[in-house]
């Protein structure tokens, strides 16, 4: 983009969306017809193409294909190509969501569009291959660089200046696109789009670009794939006092616990970083033990609750299949196996792992306290600690009431992630995020 139409560009942008006319207005309908829309639904495809392949093609086969014992072997696998691939392809900054909230505030630097295809192919090798990694880091990163790069280029084209737009809106729309389509959550991938960035802030500029990206892509990827919600648990839940004050010490909880589960990572990355020992070493060791972790897991639960991302044992742990005994256990080996992950180079994303290991946390509180709602503390759970390790009041429990298809669990859930988030006194699993504009 031309220097002068940067700038001329970004000053239109700057105030605040009550302070714009009626032509701005306008210009900005025409945008979100143009440009957001659009953006979601090519997010919506890209997000269900990629889907498929991890979790069809890829740990889908394998895990059909393949005994226990086999398939505990394949995170080696996993690790050891995802360093080739991140070798090959000059990678330097794994991380993929926290990538997207680095651009936004460094929107001079932007993403890095050469390297994302080698990126891309490293995330199919973590999560392909069973790494205690999540889908929506990888969709969010998606969205955001199919929608910096299409607006950087809509910028550069004089004659389309009612398409312009500061790139950094574009890219959170798209962004908040690819939670959508993933989660199967329009209103959790707009909210998590534009909360993402701050701590007690939010970047609303985006907040409509966010909703119709995040709308269109819902509905298409719906449309290729599946509609069905997130969480296939029913839930007829009615508000009750007792529910409410046991959601207090499970937050508490969960705050702390993201101390340690954050922490731990820190400290890890730490290590590698600082290092004069070759990474492949590193990768060599995070899937040998990923693998271990998956035996552990099998010789106690009776199955490899460690590997991938963990929604099976999240769905499991809903509908109360283990005891209080077992639930701790998850809780411990999938916050370690998601450290692991992350700490020696894995690519991916950390809410669904964080969301297992706060619905062990979770399902372990609904032993000890249970509902007239099977499952209701578990999904407390996952809004508790998600909440507290993306420094996050909002998305947390709107994503469990939009997952369940249940509006009720919005009370307890931001009571959960409330009470979590003072707790967690501003840690984040996002070393740009800011505090506030």
């Amino acid at each position: 983009m031309p220097p002068e139409e940067s700038s001329a560009t970004r000053s239109r942008f700057n105030g605040r969306l009550s302070d714009l006319n009626i032509a701005d207005h306008l210009q900005l309908g025409v945008q979100l017809l143009t440009v957001s829309a659009p953006l979601g639904m090519l997010v919506g495809v890209a997000i269900a193409g990629y889907d498929y392949v991890v979790n069809t093609l890829l740990w889908g086969h394998l895990s059909s294909e393949l005994s226990r014992s086999l398939l505990c072997l394949m995170p080696i696998i996993g690790m050891l190509l995802t360093w080739v691939v991140v070798t090959i392809g000059h990678i330097k900054w794994t991380s993929m969501a926290d990538e997207v909230v680095r651009a936004y505030h460094h929107p001079d630097e932007g993403l890095n569009y050469r390297q994302s295809a080698a990126k891309l192919t490293a995330s199919l090798a973590t999560m392909g291959f069973g790494g205690s990694a999540g889908m929506e880091g990888a969709s969010k990163w998606v969205g955001a660089i199919m929608g910096g790069f299409i607006q950087t280029k809509l910028n550069r084209l004089r004659r389309w200046r009612f398409m312009h737009t500061k790139v950094e809106i574009t890219m959170l729309a798209g962004a908040a696109a690819g939670i959508s389509a993933i989660f199967r959550a329009p209103l959790t991938g707009a909210i998590m789009g534009v909360e993402s960035p701050y701590k007690h802030d939010m970047a609303h500029e985006a907040l409509l670009h966010g909703l119709v990206a995040s709308a269109m892509s819902y509905l298409t990827f719906t449309a290729i794939g599946s509609a069905t919600p997130y969480f296939s648990i029913h839930v007829a839940y009615t508000l009750n006092w007792r529910d409410l004050l046991v959601c207090v010490p499970l937050g508490l909880v969960a705050g702390l616990s993201s101390h340690l589960f954050l922490g731990t990572l820190s400290a890890i990355k730490r290590i590698t970083s600082a290092s004069k020992i070759p990474r492949f070493y590193f990768y060599l060791l995070g899937g040998v033990l990923l693998s271990l972790l998956a035996y552990a897991s099998c010789y106690v639960v009776g199955e490899p609750v460690t590997l991938q991302a963990g929604l099976p044992e999240a769905r499991r742990l809903l509908h109360g299949d283990y005891t209080l005994q077992i639930c701790l256990f998850i809780f411990l080996v999938k916050m370690l196996a998601t450290v692991i992950t992350f700490g020696c180079g894995g690519v991916g994303g950390l809410f669904i792992p964080s969301a297992t290991i706060g619905a062990a946390l979770g399902a372990a509180c609904d032993s000890l306290f249970p509902s007239m709602q099977p499952g209701l503390f578990t999904l407390m759970g996952i809004a508790a600690f998600t909440g507290a390790s993306y420094n996050s009041l909002l998305f947390a429990a709107v994503f469990i009431a939009e997952a369940t298809g249940s509006a009720a669990l919005v009370v307890p859930g931001l009571i959960a992630s409330t009470v979590a988030f003072v707790t967690s006194a501003g840690v984040s699993n996002s070393g740009h995020q800011k505090l506030h504009r």
